[in-house]
């Protein structure tokens, strides 16, 4: 049961019409609160979706945008402006997605901007995205006023959104800080980290509540700082429970033949080259990949495979979903980070379909996850047990399938993102309660 009127004001960055993977990740907290019976208000920036993005606002959800600030804003204007002349594409059939060799490149002004876009980070923290601060700043003060929430929730990344937040926690019954991953990480540039430091023990010190999605994260944070361990709690990424298709371990693909198929992004911290050089060897996989943003040296595996390596680019996310219906298997690659497990990791269980897990740290999380749920097999990222499994999985797929679970257990069901928001809403209900007794 939710609390009378509980009314919650999440400030967002990535929310949609983006397809990023944190707007995602709100799309359906988002969704799932409002089901609760919450009163959920949003602010976000004016940005536009990319090409494709099939993600809307949750209905029952109460929109408040204002100006992205800098170039961001600036191309939101123009866009608006032009908006009558734009002329929507069909959707790419299947046949049409195949034949793709790689994303479509960014023409000279996408390139500019993107240059932009680098040389303002270099001045603006954490990045250019920093610029919508003024403009979200003040929106959020009028919003404080006439709204009154009960709860603020604030996405971590970009790091702007807990600045805001500790510009007015002051001023909420309960301010819970949805980090995710730590503030201060791994792949902070130098000029930064410090200032990331100190913004994370600010905000382990003023947030009510802190949320990450690992482990790993929580124990990392209860180690910098000082703070009481009731108050980080784990609300990983999820998967629809609401679509959710019977778990399907039949293979799609021909006999002696293995689809596998990639989506997610390509970080520093997350190589995909073993899996590509795995599958140039092994003629009998085919492997797509849904990217965006994906390296030119990846792109060369594509042309020298006969076509069993696609990419797809940047594709949304229903389109991503009826993908995975149909591969055989879901690729996963880890992070060089112990503290952080990819987030499609979570929404493959909602496919019904076997996952392979590609480790790249021997203290992977990840792996003690699919240990507990059997819905797929890990591996080391490398070459050669990449190898390995891979040709097992083409010559003696009955004895690796023997080892999954065919039916659904409260193991993989906990992941559910109605389930996951129940648990949101509770904490943010105690952390109310608390404020009044």
């Amino acid at each position: 049961m939710t609390l009378p009127n509980m009314r919650i004001l999440l400030v967002a960055y990535d929310y949609p019409p983006l397809n990023s993977p944190q707007a995602i990740r709100w799309y359906y907290l988002s969704r799932e609160l409002v089901h609760l019976g919450v009163e959920l208000h949003v602010l976000a920036p004016d940005l536009s979706a990319r090409d494709g993005n099939s993600l809307g606002v949750p209905t029952g959800v109460t929109m408040h945008r204002c100006n992205a600030g800098g170039m961001a804003g600036w191309l939101w204007r123009r866009q608006q402006a032009r908006l009558s002349a734009t002329v929507s594409e069909s959707p790419l059939s299947t046949a049409a997605r195949a034949s793709r060799v790689g994303p479509a490149t960014l023409n000279w002004k996408g390139r500019l901007h993107h240059r932009l876009e680098r040389y303002v980070g270099h001045w603006i923290y954490p990045d250019s995205r920093g610029q919508w601060r003024a403009s979200a700043g003040a929106a959020l003060e009028e919003l404080i006023d006439t709204i009154r929430p009960d709860v603020l929730i604030c996405s971590h990344e970009p790091a702007v959104t807990l600045q805001l937040g500790l510009q007015v926690a002051g001023r909420v019954r309960a301010w819970l800080a949805d980090l995710g991953d730590p503030v201060l990480a791994g792949y902070t540039p130098k000029r930064w980290r410090r200032r990331a430091g100190e913004l994370e023990a600010q905000v382990c010190r003023a947030a009510t509540l802190i949320s990450v999605t690992t482990a790993s994260t929580r124990e990392l944070l209860l180690a910098r700082h000082a703070v009481d361990p009731s108050k980080i709690f784990v609300i990983s990424q999820g998967f629809d429970d609401t679509f959710s298709p019977a778990i399907d371990f039949a293979r799609k693909s021909h006999s002696g033949e293995l689809h596998l198929l990639y989506t997610g992004r390509f970080y520093s911290f997350r190589d995909p080259t073993a899996l590509l050089e795995a599958v140039l060897e092994l003629k009998q996989i085919r492997l797509t990949i849904a990217s965006p943003e994906v390296k030119p040296g990846y792109l060369a595996y594509a042309a020298r495979s006969d076509g069993r390596i696609a990419f797809l680019g940047e594709q949304p996310h229903a389109e991503v979903l009826k993908l995975q219906q149909e591969c055989d298997v879901l690729v996963n690659i880890g992070n060089a980070l112990s503290a952080q497990t990819p987030g499609k990791l979570y929404e493959y269980l909602g496919s019904g379909k076997p996952i392979l897990h590609c480790y790249s740290v021997d203290d992977d999380p990840a792996i003690g996850l699919l240990d507990e749920w059997h819905r797929g097999w890990s591996c080391a990222n490398d070459l050669a047990s990449l190898r390995t499994l891979l040709t097992a999985l083409i010559e003696t797929p009955e004895r690796l399938y023997a080892s999954l679970v065919k039916e659904e257990t409260s193991a993989v069901s906990a992941y559910g993102w109605s389930n996951l928001a129940r648990r949101l809403l509770a904490r943010c209900q105690q952390a109310v309660q608390a404020e009044e007794s």
